[in-house]
């Protein structure tokens, strides 16, 4: 399959998860919330794969020669993937809290909107940093759609391999852009459920971009390896 086919063939699977979830919200979306509760299948599968997004990144890092040969600063950036999954991993699921049934400390309860042991729905989220749903669409359209487009530009590309930042292929935005329009669109009609569903396709996308650049190592900094 020539590299131009296969790029369709990757940007049309993309569509499909995001089409998916549209379809099955529009036609019955009743029997779909019932998946979408908390400690659900989907929330599960969010975590899930937001470990193995870290796990994805770890094993890029240690395979790209391409960083053996620049400073330690050089790993920030793709380390800060890693942790940066693994955190979304645990905030998921409030760090295991329900499941092994620890107690939320009176502290937290004062703080935090669910009573739980986590960040994201911690009170100052909402009221000085405008809620964790801005943070995560910016994160959907940097990551899905605006650095992919600058590394296209060879100034964009220079300052990618300068800093050594992960780029995601370009073939996935619709899974950052499907996941950023489902929230925006459906939040309205259907309430909070949505964010579950909204999560989870930036979940699949954070894991194709990540295990992109654990089995083809030298991608996602677009540059080649020295032979």
């Amino acid at each position: 399959m020539s590299n131009t086919k296969l790029s369709t063939t990757i940007t049309f699977l993309s569509f499909l998860p995001v089409t998916f979830f549209a379809i099955w919200t529009e036609i019955d979306f009743e029997s779909l919330s019932a998946y979408l509760r908390e400690d659900g299948p989907f929330e599960n599968a969010s975590a899930a794969l937001f470990l193995l997004s870290s796990i994805s990144f770890i094993i890029f890092t240690y395979r790209n020669s391409l960083l053996k040969s620049k400073p330690a600063s050089a790993y920030f950036m793709v380390t800060s993937w890693a942790l940066l999954m693994f955190i979304f991993m645990g905030e998921e699921i409030s760090w295991g809290q329900r499941i092994f049934n620890i107690p939320s400390p009176e502290s937290f309860k004062n703080i935090n909107i669910q009573n739980e042991i986590n960040l994201h729905n911690m009170k100052f989220m909402d009221e000085y940093l405008g809620g964790k749903y801005r943070w995560l669409s910016v994160m959907m359209i940097m990551t899905g759609l605006l650095l992919p487009l600058l590394a296209l530009s060879s100034r964009g590309n220079n300052l990618i391999q300068r800093f050594h930042f992960p780029v995601s292929p370009l073939q996935y935005a619709p899974l950052f852009i499907g996941a950023y329009l489902y929230g925006r669109y459906y939040t309205p009609l259907v309430g909070s459920s949505a964010s579950e569903v909204r999560e989870f396709l930036m979940a699949l996308g954070m894991f194709a971009f990540a295990v992109t650049g654990a089995i083809f190592p030298h991608t996602l900094f677009r540059e080649q390896p020295s032979p």
